[in-house]
């Protein structure tokens, strides 16, 4: 294993497949307890904990050919631990983000932001609308609805893997779609 969440992730070596849906499921069904238990003990709020743990196990999806059958679950903590902590540097730069916005609060709106975020709005509609049928409706129901991917997996009948891989391409996609390649 070489790369453990945040970042780029890993990509399968020439010839290694990454891990099929069926194995993912698998090691969701193993693990998913053991991770969720920690988050909530390291985060102190099981919303957010529930969120790293999706994130955890989209990782699985993206890199977990990286992980040694042996050590998959030190991989996922390891993943888990890196998600908490990408989440507080993210946080922080919200907080610090909206401290500026607050000390702005009372002044005009600036006609220019107006139209930027407008646009910005009209081309993320533009590219969901663009992804095949199956990848907005994880989409939409995750970000729209706030469902886990556990959740849509149950609701659509379908392995959490094939949800996750779903959620990975639409991603994927969107990124080149506006501008953000990996």
């Amino acid at each position: 294993m070489t790369e453990s969440g945040g970042g780029q992730p890993d990509r399968p070596a020439p010839g290694q497949p990454r891990l099929d849906a069926d194995h993912v499921q698998a090691i969701y069904e193993r693990w998913h307890t053991d991770v969720r238990r920690f988050l909530t003990a390291t985060t102190g709020d099981a919303e957010l904990a529930e969120e790293l743990l999706q994130a955890t196990f989209s990782r699985l999806v993206e890199a977990g050919h990286a992980a040694r059958p042996e050590s998959v679950r030190g991989w996922l903590f390891k993943v888990a631990h890196n998600e908490l902590r990408l989440w507080k540097r993210r946080a922080a730069t919200h907080a610090r983000w909206l401290g500026g916005a607050r000390a702005r609060e009372g002044a005009a709106p600036v006609p220019w932001e107006e139209a930027i975020r407008g646009e910005e709005r009209a081309l993320i509609r533009r590219a969901l609308a663009d992804l095949p049928p199956d990848q907005r409706q994880v989409v939409e129901a995750r970000i729209d609805h706030g469902k886990s991917f556990a959740v849509i997996a149950a609701e659509q009948g379908l392995p959490l893997g094939t949800v996750l891989t779903r959620m990975r391409l639409a991603l994927a996609k969107l990124r080149r779609a506006l501008g953000e390649d990996e």
